[in-house]
């Protein structure tokens, strides 16, 4: 008996959900087919990527690479507990816990992962199911919508008010309605990507006590709260009052440290949640790379003049950055109180392109500039467009005049 001929591929429906198929609305295709025509625009051979940070013009620290050939070499922990290295673990728990500014049990609070996308996935798997409520900022980082449909869940979203020296603050009518609806998870990025913005205390707390009545997990992404411009704060969510066994906070070294290439990322929340977290884990990818655990040894140890001199040197690009943006008639732009990202709003510029930016982003790429469209990261996003300012200064400068030469 002979088999039929097979049909169509056709994908799951996780698979679709997280295609964001509702986005054919808004720009007449879904974001995962916007994406895949971004992907497929022609661009010259000197195109210039601002969607990512250069880790060539921003080197990582030199502890990183000897962490992983000593941990090649030793090569004592290629295979590690899903958790990751208990012996990481109790190197890191002190120094975490002294960045969050609250206790940490190395054993059952904190998980190693690959990348913080990992721990973003593996988080959002152990707390998230069908038809679950999960609030997200509007905008924020373009992953989370997506993983969140896929599992399932069902979206509420608050739009994030950025003040003009970089701070985020929700509306008072915004934390009522999400109050209202009782979230199961709040997930949120601090500071903020795209926008760059950092949450004010005020923000902060009133998050926490949305959280604290709603009986609320709170997830915060904060893989650049050591990036933080200025005089501006930053208030760790985990470290108030009854926060520590209702936060999952992320952290890694990719970002600030421009280790991305390491994939190595951690997790810190209560012991019930990372136990399920890691079997999530177990069930993706076993364990991170036991190499790449090793480098974490150094981190969070002894850098603050470098730290320093990093965020004084990103601080520098920003401010740039946001002078050449301003200059372009239509263009509106808020320098961020933190990160590596700005967010400009470009829907006032006169021209061919309107509000759309996914045309603009095509425009953007055949002219040699590669960046990040506003509709990756949700529907406050239209209009709109990211770059990452961690590059190399003659670079961005050329990537600049292609981005204002497409609007003249």
């Amino acid at each position: 008996m002979s088999r039929p001929a097979p049909g169509p591929y056709v994908s799951p429906p996780s698979l679709a959900a997280a295609a964001l198929p509702e986005y054919v609305a808004r720009y007449g295709a879904s974001v995962l087919d916007l994406d895949r025509a971004v992907a497929a625009a022609p661009g010259p051979p000197d195109l210039i990527d601002l969607t990512h940070g250069d880790t060539r013009a921003f080197l990582p620290p030199d502890w990183a690479l000897r962490g992983f050939d000593t941990g090649a070499a030793d090569n004592t922990e290629a295979y590690t507990a899903y958790r990751g290295s208990a012996s990481v673990r109790e190197v890191l728990a002190p120094r975490v816990a002294a960045l969050l500014g609250r206790p940490v049990d190395a054993a059952r609070e904190l998980i190693v992962t690959p990348g913080s996308q990992g721990a973003l996935f593996a988080t959002l798997s152990a707390l998230v199911g069908p038809g679950d409520v999960v609030m997200l900022a509007d905008p924020d980082y373009f992953m989370n919508e997506r993983i969140t449909r896929y599992l399932g869940g069902q979206i509420v979203r608050a739009a994030p008010v950025m003040s003009a020296d970089g701070l985020l603050e929700f509306s008072s009518e915004d934390m009522v309605r999400i109050a209202a609806v009782l979230p199961k998870v709040m997930l949120l990025s601090n500071p903020n990507n795209p926008l760059g913005g950092v949450y004010t205390a005020a923000a902060v707390e009133q998050l926490a006590a949305i959280a604290r009545a709603a009986d609320a997990t709170v997830v915060v992404d904060q893989l650049y709260c050591r990036l933080i411009f200025g005089a501006a704060t930053y208030t760790h969510l985990s470290a108030l009052p009854g926060m520590a066994e209702r936060t999952i906070t992320l952290l890694g070294p990719s970002k600030t440290e421009s280790m991305s290439g390491y994939r190595v990322g951690l997790g810190v929340g209560p012991p019930a949640v990372v136990d399920q977290m890691e079997r999530v884990l177990s069930l993706a990818s076993l364990r991170t790379g036991g190499y790449s655990q090793q480098v974490l040894r150094g981190w969070l140890q002894d850098d603050r003049d470098w730290l320093a001199e990093r965020t004084v040197a990103h601080e520098k690009l920003r401010d740039e950055v946001v002078e050449r943006l301003r200059a372009i008639p239509g263009v509106a732009v808020q320098p961020p109180a933190g990160s590596s990202y700005v967010f400009p709003d470009c829907s006032a510029v006169d021209g061919p392109y309107g509000d759309d930016d996914h045309a603009l982003t095509i425009a953007f790429k055949q002219a040699g500039a590669l960046v990040s469209p506003g509709y990756q990261f949700g529907p406050a996003g239209r209009g709109r467009f990211r770059i990452n300012f961690s590059q190399d200064h003659d670079r961005l400068s050329t990537a600049l005049d292609r981005i204002t030469g497409v609007f003249r």
